[in-house]
């Protein structure tokens, strides 16, 4: 059950009693009818439940409809506040247009030896 309700199968050092080949050979089969995705990295697999897996291990571990995995589950609705936008620190707020003239000014003129 803990399985189904994550969504995300197991992973073969997840649970020590059970040999690594019966899990892979599970989720290889699971994975040829279609009901996990199976993902290779770093010599490590992950699977993944598809929509239509779940359905089936619903029906399979006789679970009642009101049992959904974890990420399957609306998060609770949070009541945020908006936060005060801080005043820019300094004397004006807009931009130095002083420092842009003069240095356009300076552009046309030939500076240096």
């Amino acid at each position: 059950k803990q399985w189904y309700q994550r969504r995300v199968a197991i992973t073969a050092g997840e649970l020590k009693t059970i040999p690594n080949l019966q899990v892979i050979k599970a989720m290889q089969s699971l994975r040829s009818k279609g009901y996990v995705k199976e993902q290779f990295a770093w010599r490590h697999y992950y699977w993944y439940l598809e929509n239509d897996g779940i359905t089936y291990l619903r029906d399979y571990l006789h679970l009642p409809q009101e049992i959904v995995p974890s990420t399957l589950k609306r998060p609770a609705a949070r009541t945020t506040t908006a936060v005060p936008k801080a005043k820019p620190q300094g004397g004006s707020a807009g931009p130095k247009s002083d420092d842009r003239d003069a240095y356009r000014s300076a552009e046309g003129k030939s500076v240096g030896p």
